[in-house]
């Protein structure tokens, strides 16, 4: 059995203990580099069985997968599949899988940690102090506001326990509205339109897919209070960029915290990095001794439990009614 990384770049197995138990049940290539083109991320999986998804800037679309018959299993690290075509693998017979709640306390922490850095200027004060000013400008307390949570899976449920111990009311609004959910976590939940209005921090937890692309458009950005601070942990495509830039710009809303990217790595002229009021971290929710080690062992557990024909995390179930899928062999 031939098992393929296509993406291990920056690097998380090469060396890894994981890689060498990976590699006791088939041959395992591990590629350290960023494929350039989709014809080079097809020739690096051909042959594969199984593939090992590292990286989200890896595409697996309809033309990829379509190209690889052998292909049956992708085990993501991570959650996000925004970089899947997920009909297209069902219909080619690639179960993809997911690794959820491997880094939640971690995203869950980063969120707080820039939550905090916003509000009290955390990161401008750090500047202007190694520039020689003794700077000083207002922020403001977390205790008694309010926390306004967008989606309530593990991550946003763990936001809202931390925000819970700081002493703020949380709210919350997801796509799956579950009331007995928010009742066990003392979370009120609400229509979007409202969070945005009462809260005076937003954090955003939902996936990147076609119903939340755009989620928070400049009229949602509108709708929010001239004090309030949004924070994003989750995929930047679910706001839209230029509504929010703008309204950072115009004092329309008072900050942000941003661990995501339309552009990754931002290169340094981004308009991003020209304003004050935006704390800036380089997609690093995840990045965290504890979460690397579960992130990097989940994945290949994935696999292995496929292998043993009791496959887990399945993010595209309709994968596992193709003919493709009772070949599973050791």
């Amino acid at each position: 059995m031939k098992i393929v990384i296509p993406d291990d770049f920056p690097p998380v197995y090469q060396d890894h203990p994981e890689a060498a138990r990976l590699g006791e049940y088939g041959e395992l290539v591990v590629h350290g580099s960023r494929a350039t083109s989709e014809e080079e991320l097809i020739e690096r999986l051909r042959g594969a069985e199984i593939a090992l998804n590292v990286r989200a800037y890896t595409l697996f679309g309809e033309r990829v997968v379509a190209a690889l018959p052998e292909l049956r299993l992708v085990s993501v690290l991570g959650t996000g599949t925004d970089n899947f075509d997920l009909p297209a693998c069902s219909r080619h017979g690639v179960l993809v899988v997911n690794t959820p709640g491997a880094s939640t306390v971690s995203v869950a922490e980063l969120t707080l940690a820039l939550l905090f850095a916003v509000a009290r200027h955390v990161a401008l004060a750090d500047r202007k102090l190694r520039e020689g000013v003794w700077h000083h400008q207002h922020g403001f307390e977390l205790r008694g506001k309010v926390l306004g949570i967008v989606g309530l899976g593990l991550i946003g449920r763990e936001v809202a326990r931390l925000g819970q111990a700081l002493g703020m009311r949380v709210i919350a609004w997801s796509f799956h509205n579950d009331p007995d959910r928010a009742a066990a976590l003392g979370v009120e939940m609400v229509a979007i339109e409202d969070l945005l209005r009462q809260s005076d921090v937003v954090s955003i937890h939902v996936r990147n897919s076609a119903e939340t692309r755009g989620l928070i458009g400049r009229h949602e950005i509108r709708l929010m209070k001239p004090s309030a601070i949004l924070i994003n942990t989750a995929r930047a495509a679910i706001i839209d960029e230029d509504a929010l830039l703008d309204a950072l710009r115009d004092g329309r809303l008072a900050g942000a915290g941003l661990d995501v990217f339309l552009q990754e790595p931002l290169p340094p002229d981004h308009p991003w990095a020209q304003l004050d009021n935006v704390v800036l971290t380089p997609h690093v929710g995840w990045v965290t001794h504890e979460a690397a080690a579960r992130l990097a062992s989940a994945p290949v557990d994935n696999i292995l439990r496929y292998l043993a024909s009791s496959p887990t995390n399945v993010v595209n179930p309709a994968a596992l009614e193709h003919p493709k899928q009772q070949r599973v062999q050791v």
